[in-house]
């Protein structure tokens, strides 16, 4: 297997590697649930549960609600739960727009290798996706960014399909992001820096041998 860094595939996720977006998402999501004037003790553990499962794609979390609330007597319906995940959906394509870019990843990747082939793939919405990160990151092409509702492990597939390369590299920021990168067989970069849980995902690498730094700065270039 060729070392990590001599891959010419590069493989980013968006929230919390290249935009600093977590903490105005967590902002949404409560916003967005105070929309459907839902309990403060509901909107408490989903917010906590939105943080600590960062890399699932919006719906995935939106159902989880949505079971979490008719197991435990809330007062939230299926009905309730979609008119929250669109605010939330309006909320995100708002925050996104004014979003500072995480200038380590930005510099990052310009000094990459010419022939090296570079693609987004995060949970979050990809018509989102590709109508805001090429204008804040000019070097990143909307055809190669891809997000949900597809998951990240199907995004990854594809994209090794695309390539037709034997290794990759991902570079995330939650746990969901390592375990879609072991799932798919390819090598993982955890970024702590801008991560909405850093110390969880910290445990997770030193628990399964992967590589974890501050930033994309911070990885040696091999």
């Amino acid at each position: 297997m060729p070392s990590e860094t001599s891959s010419s595939v590069h493989i980013f996720d968006c929230d919390g590697v290249i935009l600093d977006s977590n903490s105005l998402k967590l902002s949404a999501l409560r916003s967005s649930l105070e929309f459907i004037d839902a309990s403060s003790s509901f909107i408490g553990w989903a917010v906590q549960e939105f943080r600590m499962n960062f890399g699932r794609t919006r719906t995935n979390h939106f159902n989880t609600f949505l079971r979490y609330a008719e197991n435990n007597g809330y007062n939230v319906t299926k009905k309730m739960i979609l008119k929250a995940m669109s605010n939330y959906s309006e909320n995100v394509v708002r925050l996104y727009k004014d979003c500072p870019i995480i200038e380590e990843t930005n510099k990052y990747i310009e000094n990459l290798p010419c022939n090296s082939f570079i693609f987004v793939v995060s949970a979050s919405d990809q018509a989102e996706l590709r109508s805001v990160l090429p204008n804040k990151c000019p070097i990143l092409q909307s055809s190669s960014i891809y997000g949900g509702p597809i998951s990240k492990t199907e995004n990854i597939k594809n994209v090794m399909n695309i390539t037709k390369a034997s290794s990759a590299l991902f570079y995330g920021d939650s746990v969901q992001d390592a375990k879609a990168a072991m799932n798919s067989g390819i090598y993982f970069f955890g970024l702590t820096k801008y991560s909405a849980d850093s110390e969880a995902l910290k445990i997770f690498c030193k628990s399964n041998d992967l590589r974890c730094y501050l930033d994309c700065l911070q990885v040696p270039v091999e």
